[in-house]
């Protein structure tokens, strides 16, 4: 399969496993859908949706993976700047 129809499957597999959670009332998470891939891969038996999913499954844990290390980044770098006595009033 081409580099970009193989593109456009990983996005029609993650977009359904998108919208499945959205019809079901699920959290929409990165864990949410990361399940719902992982659930998809079980019941599927055509190979090319079956790398979709593996792609969609790898672009997701990137994404998070980049996501986590920058909030850690700005926690370190902005975290000791704020003001004593800023945190949550009960």
């Amino acid at each position: 399969m081409q580099r970009n129809q193989i593109k456009k499957l990983t996005d029609i597999v993650l977009g359904e496993a998108v919208v499945l959670l959205l019809c079901r009332e699920d959290n929409l998470t990165a864990t949410s859908v990361v399940a719902r891939l992982k659930k998809m891969a079980t019941d599927e038996t055509d190979p090319a949706r079956l790398e979709a999913i593996a792609l969609a499954l790898g672009e997701l844990q990137a994404e998070y993976s980049q996501s986590r290390e920058s909030r850690d980044a700005a926690a370190l770098a902005f975290g000791t700047m704020l003001p004593s006595g800023s945190g949550k009033k009960n």
